[in-house]
């Protein structure tokens, strides 16, 4: 019998997919895929290859046969079995539909934050990644013809905080939707969990450990030290006999390295009047959505 995800988290990215996956799979009745962000669904809906600084590693992590994909799933007999792939979303008007053909009504999952952090967060990754260098400022201003030049969604820094619309055809494509907010799953992590898993119909009360963060974006402190944690160098191959001495399960060598790119990064400041304008352009788009949602979203103004 082949096994189907009955779950996906959608999205929106630099929101929080990674800490919530993170985190929901450490609930022995849910099973999420390890290929992070296999990114399906998203990948028929592309042109190949994209334009961007380092687009072609990014592409690697697509997985673009749908019996490739299922195989991520062969395993899995848990009672909620999903992935996250933060794109999904975006991509709203190509990835429904296709949903709907390959997997009927899954159940979906949507994650969002204050757009214009989401905005300068997804500006801090690429310059973790050596894939931006110029200013915050000047990074907006090219985004429409990085757009036309086919660069990958996270350098469609405004157009990707724009929520609306990608999660109002959700809601009207999909009988089980549920919508959480990246604040709150940050500073009420336990209840949000158990909401995310009463919506799962899974154990609420299961204990799930959420003291680290994911993913976290910024300027490296350490370049060698960032690299190292994240592919494999000739430092990481040799320190990792040592590792595997020291923390013998690979959920403490994750716990580790997880702990340490965070240490190592500095967080960047978002200018003000940059600030002021992105919180003015994105004004209609909030008061739509939180009409549609029916959730207090004054914590997003300015």
């Amino acid at each position: 019998m082949t096994v189907k995800p009955n779950f996906l988290i959608v999205g929106m990215a630099k929101c929080g997919t990674s800490s919530l996956a993170q985190y929901l799979q450490q609930h022995p009745n849910v099973f999420i895929t390890k290929h992070k962000e296999p990114r399906y669904f998203s990948s028929q809906c592309m042109q190949f290859p994209m334009g961007g600084p380092k687009d072609k590693e990014v592409e690697k992590w697509y997985v673009k046969d749908w019996n490739k994909y299922l195989e991520m799933f062969s395993s899995a007999k848990e009672k909620a079995i999903g992935e996250a792939s933060a794109d999904t979303l975006y991509f709203h008007s190509c990835t429904i539909p296709l949903i709907k053909e390959k997997l009927g009504n899954p159940k979906i999952i949507i994650i969002l934050r204050n757009p214009v952090k989401r905005a300068f967060s997804a500006y801090q990754h690429l310059i973790r990644d050596e894939r931006e260098s110029g200013s915050f400022e000047i990074a907006l201003q090219k985004e429409p013809e990085r757009i036309q030049d086919n660069y990958e969604l996270i350098y469609h820094y405004k157009k990707v905080s724009q929520y609306y619309q990608p999660v109002k055809a959700f809601l009207d494509n999909f009988e089980h939707v549920k919508v959480i907010l990246n604040e709150d799953l940050q500073n009420d992590t336990g209840n949000c969990l158990k909401e995310v898993f009463q919506f799962l119909d899974v154990n609420p009360e299961q204990e799930i450990k959420y003291d680290l963060k994911f993913n976290v974006s910024g300027k490296p402190k350490n370049r060698v030290l960032h690299e190292s944690l994240q592919g494999e160098t000739k430092i990481r191959k040799m320190i990792r006999p040592f590792a595997r001495l020291i923390l013998p399960t690979q959920e403490k060598r994750m716990r580790m390295v997880t702990w340490l790119s965070g240490k190592n990064m500095n967080r960047l400041q978002l200018e003000n009047e940059t600030a002021t304008d992105l919180y003015d352009f994105f004004q209609e788009d909030i008061s739509k959505l939180k009409d549609l949602l029916k959730k207090d979203l004054s914590q997003w103004e300015k």
